[in-house]
This record gives C-alpha cells, structure tokens and sequence, in this order.
C-alpha cells in the first residue's frame, strides 16, 4: 500500500506491506498529521489503486482538552473524494477508537482485537500519536517515568501483536523525544516502541514548503535520507481539529477570493453576498449539522435559507392574490348595481 507520496514509499522499498509494523515520527509542521490520515484513506483503496482495499481501525491517543489531537473530518473527507471514492461508503469502513486518558489507552489493544475478531475486512490498523498520554507532561522521571514506560510498552506489545496475528500493517505516529536540534533524533516513548517497529521513519520540516525524511530502521534496506520538495500534503499540520467556525471562516475567505470576484452577473453577487449573511447567522446549526464537510454544512444552509424566502414569497402572493380577489369582487359588484 502507497503511504501517498512516493518519496516515502521509496524509502520503505514500495510502500506498506501487510503484517508490519510502520513508526512515523515528526514534530508538529512535520506533516505527520497529515500523512496518518492518507494513510487511512489509502487503506481503502482497491489494490490497483495502491491500497489494501479493506476496512481501517484508527485509533487516536491524547487528551483531547490539553491537545485537541482527535480525526480531522474535513481533511478526511477531502482526501477521500480525491481519492474519488464515495464519500458515505468510505466513512463506513473507518472505525474509530479514541483513549483520552492513561487508562483508556491501556483498553484500547482489547477494543482494536474485537473490531479485528469481528470484522474480517479490517486490513490496516493506524495509530496517531501512540506514546502521547505517557509522555505529555515531559518532566517526569525515576520510578514514576519508568511506569509509564511499562504501561507504554504493554499497550504496543499488545497492539503489535493482535495486527501481527491477523497479518495486518500496523502503522503508528509520535513526536521526537527531546530537543530536535541536538544530536540524534529518536521517538518518544523509550526504546520498546523502536524495538517493535519493524521499520521507522523520522519526517523534519527544513523549509516552509520542504521536508527531509530519513530511515531509520528497516528490515532490509540501509538508512538513507530523502528531500521531499512539497512536504507531506503540500501544508504542513499542526493542530488538529479545527474549530467549524475557523473551517467555516476558511472556505468562505476561500469563496470570495476565487469565486465571487469571477461572478460577473451584479445580482449574483449579490445573492452571494446574502447567503454569507445567512450563514453566519446559522453557524451554530451548521456546527452541530453533523454533516462531514464545511461547504456541505453550507450547501445545506443555503438551501434551507433559499426555502425560506421561497415561503415568504409564497405567503405574499397570497395574500396579493387574495387582495385581487376582494378588488374583483368589488369591481362585479359595481357594474352589476
């Protein structure tokens, strides 16, 4: 399976093969963000398209009030109709399972071996920011920061195993461990983690729109270094989850740069400008709508805006129809008399 870039996928001899585990780590900028949910994509890709075209578990590490580390549903959805697959039918493949807590990380091996037991499909396992919970803080040490290692190493060990039992690609992300300027750059997470990964890739943003990728452990291949020119996804993420207002304020800034000003109709300038209007009034509703995508949320609420003056309009045609009516009565009743 292609991890989505080819530099990447070169450096691993092809790309992702199944019964592998794969360790991705970069500090945030790096793209990383951006390449775990690729890869999710590419999961279901049909095997001529690069993919394993099966069923994905995502599992997502970290406190979600201190990080904001969770899916990010609209690049998702954007990545999967580039992809050009349909929309609904990819969503359904994806499982999600998300440990926000040191204790909840530690269920989450039991939780990904029941969806894999009771789902033949799965093919592909993801796990985004895997040593996050029991390195967050940063200054523990001693017998405490060896616990947390243990607990750690528990969690991989187990999730390593499930994938490796079912031969399925495992395919995990994490931060640098320490200050990236000084010397070797290992994962976070203590040694196990880099022990068990059967091969690991170090992703270092270099320039704005430029990233360097190195191997650091393969099976098979030496260690070697790449340039990759424009970065993983073309913009480098950091965190994830954005707000729908900022998703929402994005595309709309988006619209009136490229779409609007190229209107050449002056009234349909006009009704652009009056569905903005609408749709900051409504962005509560769009928020919570459900819907996977911003510009869905709001298609949705320009229709629903557009059927609501379709209403008033109706209810003043009525009531002009019902004034003509009495006037033509009147004008009956005058020629008659």
């Amino acid at each position: 399976m292609t991890t989505g870039d080819d530099g990447l996928d070169s450096l691993l001899g092809g790309g992702i093969e199944p019964g592998r585990f794969y360790l991705f780590y970069g500090d945030r900028g790096s793209g990383i963000d951006h390449l775990i949910h690729q890869i999710v994509v590419n999961g279901l890709l049909s095997p001529g398209g690069s993919g394993f075209k099966g069923k994905c578990v995502y599992v997502n590490c970290g406190n979600y009030r201190r990080g904001r580390m969770m899916l990010d549903t609209d690049l998702l959805c954007r990545l999967v109709k580039a992809a050009k697959l349909d929309l609904y039918e990819a969503l359904d493949r994806i499982y999600i399972v998300c440990g926000f807590s040191e204790e909840q990380e530690e269920e989450l091996p039991d939780e990904v071996e029941n969806l894999v037991r009771g789902d033949r499909d799965v093919r592909l396992v993801v796990v985004h920011n895997i040593a996050g919970l029991f390195t967050a803080d940063g200054g523990v040490y001693g017998r405490a920061r060896g616990e947390k290692i243990m607990r750690l190493q528990g969690i991989v060990y187990r999730l390593w195993r499930v994938c490796a039992e079912n031969n399925l690609a495992l395919v995990a992300s994490c931060r640098p461990a320490g200050d990236t300027a000084l010397g070797e750059v290992k994962p976070e997470g203590g040694g196990y983690l880099g022990h068990k990964a059967t091969a690991i890739i170090y992703v270092r943003r270099i320039g704005r729109r430029c990233s360097s990728a190195y191997l650091i452990k393969h099976p098979s291949l030496p260690s070697r270094g790449i340039v990759l020119k424009h970065g993983l996804g073309g913009d480098p993420l950091g965190r994830i989850t954005p707000s729908f207002r900022i998703l929402f304020q994005g595309e709309v800034d988006r619209l009136k740069r490229t779409y609007r000003d190229a209107l050449m109709d002056i009234g349909c300038r006009r009704a652009f400008d009056s569905l903005v209007e609408a749709w900051g009034r409504e962005q509560g509703a769009m928020g919570n709508s459900g819907v996977p995508t911003a510009m869905e949320a709001m298609l949705l609420t320009a229709a629903v805006d557009n059927r609501r003056i379709i209403e008033e309009l109706l209810r003043e045609i009525e009531d002009i129809r019902s004034r003509l009516d009495r006037v033509e009565e009147r004008l009956r009743e005058g020629v008659e008399g």
